[in-house]
Parts: C-alpha cells; structure tokens; sequence
C-alpha cells in the first residue's frame, strides 16, 4: 500500500466522480491506488462504519506547502551534502491531530504527518526519533456519514525542528580589575525535537500582544456539514525558521530572555481549509 492514502470504513467501490477529484487533488493517489480500495482496520473488520452502507465517501487532504527558511537550509544543507534538486523537494516535518464526527456522534481521531525526515542535523540520527518516522500519512477516505472535520481538540500542531537549539543568558559578570562586565553564557541545549505551535497572545479587543507561530486568524477552521463526494483539503502554508544569535555563535542559538524571539520559534504559519 503506497504511504500517504487510507480508507476508512465499510470496504466499497468509490464512485468515479469522488475518484475524479481525488486525483486531481491528491497527487500521491491514484484509481489504481489499493488504499483506496481496502481497509486500514485490522483482519478487514468494518470499525469505522457507523451507518450500514452509506454511499459515497469523503477524502480528507493535508497539504504541506511549508518550507525551511534560507538560512537554516544553508547551515544544514552543506553538512547533508544535499544537491539542489534535494533541497528544492525539502519540507518541513509537521504533525496533526484531525478529527471525524459522524453523523451519529461518534468520533474518529486520526494523526497525520508530512513531510522531509532525514533532513536533521549529522550529530544526531533520524531514526532515533520514533515520533519522527511514525508515519506519512496525508489523505484519509471516510464512509459518506461524515458530519464534520476539525483538528481534534486540545490537540497540538507540531513542527520538528531539525538542529540543536543552545540557549545563552545576558549575565554581569566581575572582570579582572574588579569592573563589572555583561556577557552571554549558555544556559541549556535543545535537541532536535517537535516543537508545539503556538498561537499569537491577544487582547481582549484581538489585537496581537506577542507575535507566536499561527495568527489568531490563521488557524484551520472546523467545516461541517458535508456532502457525499466532499475533499476537505487542510493546507499549510509558511516558514520554518530558528534564530541565529550571531553575536555568540554561527549555530542555532537565542537568547532565553527574548520573549518576542522564543515565542517565534519554529517559524510563522498559515492554514486554509476548503471544502470541494
């Protein structure tokens, strides 16, 4: 079975007009496709069919159009030895929660992640991360009793930063002759990791007091109400990015007490959700 495409649900034939669509909008599928044609569940078994044999179906898209800021790629990219057509396909590794109400109430929780694995600092080994190799699934096929789509809630959206991130203070310290001298000392080193996304911090009238990861506009919204044949299609849109503190280091670094640079960390994203 080709990674990215799963069938949920009572095993049937998709019509050709959702087939249609779903070609045309997920290119890793394909009619020909057996993750459209067969069952995620174990042994075959019907567990996620909530209504006996609903027509149709429902495809749900992640679309990862996000991308690594210049100057993470051209501190990584030398030490992987990646070609310019590598480095053109590069994405960064994302991670989500997505959750399907059906008509009868109940739920379905399904994690998807797309994405570049390997790209990941030399000094420490991608398969070590289990959570990073978990899997690469993109699109999900339900049974036509959808009711609606959300990411599951209090759930996160996770990005995996790929270098090690070394954190310094602004200390006083006493020089020689006893004057008093402020310099950065490094204060603690973090791995290669997913990192939670976080929304702006707002006001009450919803203006931005801290600029985080997703604007507050810019998170993916719920959509009910769908019809048999429906795509929703979960897109990402926006930079990966680390802080360079180039006064101590060429490295990923940052200073602990700047707010407005931590809370920035891992970038800057934006999500549309539409339904077909």
């Amino acid at each position: 079975m080709k990674a990215g495409c799963v069938k949920f649900g009572r095993a049937g034939r998709l019509s050709s007009i959702v087939l249609a669509i779903g070609v045309l909008l997920i290119s890793s599928c394909s009619a020909f496709n057996p993750a459209f044609l067969s069952l995620i569940a174990p042994g075959g078994q019907d567990e996620f069919a909530t209504v006996p044999n609903p027509p149709g179906h429902v495809i749900v898209a992640f679309i990862n159009n996000t991308r690594f800021d210049d100057r993470l790629i051209a501190y990584l990219a030398p030490q992987l030895e990646l070609s310019d057509t590598e480095i053109r396909a590069l994405r960064p590794r994302v991670r989500l929660r997505v959750q399907i109400q059906f008509a009868d109430g109940t739920t379905q929780t399904v994690e998807m992640i797309d994405g570049t694995k390997s790209f990941i600092e030399p000094g420490f080994d991608a398969e070590a991360f289990v959570d990073l190799n978990e899997n690469d699934l993109r699109n999900i096929v339900v049974q036509c009793d959808v009711a609606g789509v959300s990411i599951s809630p209090n759930s996160n959206i996770d990005v995996f930063i790929p270098t090690e991130l070394v954190g310094f203070q602004l200390v006083e310290t006493t020089g020689t002759g006893g004057q008093t001298v402020t310099e950065f000392q490094e204060r603690q080193r973090i791995a290669p990791a997913f990192r939670v996304l976080q929304v702006d911090d707002i006001d009450d009238d919803r203006n931005v007091v801290l600029q985080r990861n997703i604007g507050f506009r810019d998170q993916p919204s719920p959509v009910t109400d769908l019809r048999c044949g429906s795509v929703v299609a979960i897109t990402m849109n926006g930079v990966l990015s680390v802080p360079f503190l180039d006064i101590v280091s060429s490295t990923p670094s940052f200073d602990i007490d700047d707010q407005q640079t931590v809370a920035r960390i891992g970038g800057r994203f934006v999500f549309n959700v539409t339904v077909q």
